[in-house]
C-alpha cells in the first residue's frame, strides 16, 4: 500500500530512490501489485513496494458520480466510477478510495450483494493497514451481513479498537470514520432505533464530511429521518 498526494493536471510517482515520474497512471494490478505508468519515455510497472508517493488527478465523471451518489442514483454511480475503479483501486488516493466504497455502496443498493463482497474483498487484499483498512473492513462487513442489522452492528463493534477518533484527525482518518459511522447509522435505522441512527448521520455530516459524496448522502438521511419522525432528538 501507498500514499497519495493531490496535485492538478497529471498523475506523479515519487519512486523510494528519489525518482520523480510525471504521467498517466494506467492500471493496477492485483496479481503483481504492480501499478503500471505511462509517461514520456514509455510504459512501465511499479511494484508498490517500490512507490513512496502516487499523485493521481481525478479522472472524468467523478464529480458526477458524487452527485448520483448523493442523490442516490445507484445505476449512475456504477456508469460513472466503476471503470475508474476498476482500473485503480489498490492505489491509497483519497478520490480512488471513495469511489471505491460508493461503488461498493451502489451495488448493495442495487442488490448485486456478490459484486460488492467481491470489491471490497479486493480492497481487504490491496489495503492491508491503516484508514485505508479499516475502510476496506467496514464495507467488507456490510456486504456480508446479509442485510441482517444486527448482525452488521456486531461486525461493526469488532472493529471499534481501529477507530482514530482525536480533536483534529487527519483527513484519511476523517474519512475511515465517515464510512464507519455511516454504516453503523444505516444498521441502527434497519433496526428501528432512529435516535441512533440520528446520531450517527449527524455525526458524519458534521466532524467526518469527507467523503464529499458520503458527506452528503449523511446529511440527506438525517433530514428524513427528522421528517419522519417529528419528535425525533439527539441529546
Amino acid at each position: 500500500m501507498f500514499v497519495a498526494l493531490k496535485v492538478q493536471g497529471e498523475d506523479v510517482l515519487r519512486l523510494k530512490n528519489g525518482e520523480i515520474l510525471k504521467g498517466q497512471a494506467i492500471k493496477f494490478d492485483e496479481g503483481s501489485m504492480t501499478l503500471t505508468f505511462k509517461f514520456a519515455q514509455g510504459t512501465l510497472g511499479y511494484p508498490s513496494a517500490d512507490l513512496a508517493e502516487v499523485t493521481l488527478e481525478e479522472r472524468p465523471g467523478i464529480a458526477q458520480g458524487r452527485e448520483a451518489f448523493s442523490k442516490g442514483n445507484w445505476d449512475d454511480v456504477v456508469t460513472h466510477w466503476k471503470t475508474t475503479v476498476d482500473t485503480l483501486v489498490g492505489v491509497d488516493c483519497p478520490w480512488v478510495l471513495e469511489c471505491a466504497g460508493g461503488l461498493g455502496q451502489a451495488y448493495l443498493a442495487l442488490g448485486k450483494v456478490a459484486d460488492a463482497e467481491s470489491l471490497f474483498g479486493k480492497m481487504k487484499k490491496f489495503y492491508t493497514q491503516g484508514p485505508a483498512a479499516l475502510r476496506a473492513s467496514v464495507g467488507l462487513a456490510e456486504a456480508t451481513s446479509g442485510r441482517d442489522a444486527g448482525v452488521l452492528l456486531e461486525k461493526l463493534k469488532e472493529l471499534e479498537g481501529q477507530l482514530k477518533e482525536s480533536l483534529r484527525p487527519v483527513r484519511a482518518d476523517r474519512e475511515a470514520l465517515a464510512e464507519y459511522y455511516f454504516a453503523r447509522g444505516g444498521a441502527f435505522e434497519k433496526k428501528g432505533e432512529m435516535k441512533k441512527a440520528l446520531e450517527d448521520y449527524l455525526r458524519v455530516g458534521a466532524l467526518y464530511p469527507e467523503p464529499p459524496s458520503l458527506g452528503q448522502r449523511a446529511e440527506q438521511k438525517a433530514e428524513a429521518l427528522r421528517k419522519s419522525n417529528k419528535d425525533l432528538v439527539t441529546e
